[in-house]
């Protein structure tokens, strides 16, 4: 008997460590792709599609977020199921379309970043949530922190102050687009509006399929992320890359784990 009591108290102690350090924590700000995301995990997206999805297959398990607060992953338990390894799952699923680590952002329906334990009631509406995200610091301007320091203040010789000019960026060019599951070549025009390496896209779909906006982010040498949600309940998202000739190409993987890829003209 007491073997057996010992057994139990051991795994009770293994099932609480086993998602130790996977919970994120900072200051983060989550795009608008990715809050589009988490309201479709959890089922109450006005424009979700009712045949897919957590809310219609089962109930969200986990939301992960990649760091950036640009990426996304999350995991479902489909109904009349017992499931494990949530945090797992959607932890890879974030990362499958970024190179950033990703972390548990929401347990089911409870915000669990920044060791928070907030949970979102089921009647809520979206701009509800929306708010919610707002007042905790996840959107807009807000930050979310757990401790406020004073900074030292030190006595430094008055400089120059310097002239550094904003870069901004806006056009229009062409861009040839495949995405598992259509026929054809998706080929048309996107519009991009960049500040500071960061900007927004705008890609039309073909046979009036909706549109899909978006977000990407530049680093050193060219490199970056992208992530795009459609009005017909498709997202995607991945890395691109600035060639030298201005151009630009780009992978990833939809909701659904289908390959996207595409290549923008040069600037010309």
């Amino acid at each position: 008997m007491k073997k057996l009591l010992g057994i139990l108290v051991l795994g009770l102690l293994l099932s609480g460590n086993a998602y130790a350090g996977m919970e994120g924590s900072g200051s983060i700000t989550l795009s608008n792709s990715v809050v589009n995301g988490y309201l479709n995990y959890l089922g109450f997206n006005s424009k979700h599609n009712k045949n897919k999805g957590a809310g219609a297959r089962g109930i969200g398990t986990s939301f992960a977020v990649s760091i950036s607060g640009s990426v996304y992953g999350y995991s479902y338990c489909p109904r009349g199921q017992s499931c494990r390894g949530g945090p797992f799952v959607a932890i890879d699923s974030c990362k499958k379309r970024t190179s950033e680590k990703c972390y548990t952002f929401s347990r089911k329906r409870k915000i669990v970043w920044n060791g928070l334990n907030i949970n979102l009631p089921k009647n809520l509406l979206d701009s509800e949530i929306r708010a919610k995200l707002t007042e905790l610091g996840f959107l807009g301007d807000n930050t979310s922190s757990t401790t406020t320091t004073t900074p030292k203040i030190t006595k430094k010789k008055k400089e120059p102050k310097k002239v550094v000019k904003k870069y901004e960026l806006k056009s229009e060019r062409s861009i040839a687009l495949s995405w598992e599951g259509y026929k054809d070549l998706i080929a048309g025009t996107v519009k991009f509006d960049e500040t500071d390496y960061r900007g927004t896209l705008n890609i039309p779909l073909p046979n009036n399929d909706g549109t899909c906006d978006g977000t990407y982010s530049l680093q050193a040498g060219g490199k970056g992320t992208w992530q795009i949600a459609c009005s017909n309940n498709m997202g995607a998202a991945g890395t691109l890359k600035w060639v030298k000739d201005g151009g630009v190409t780009g992978t990833g993987r939809d909701h659904n784990d289908k390959k996207v890829k595409f290549t923008v003209s040069k600037n010309s």
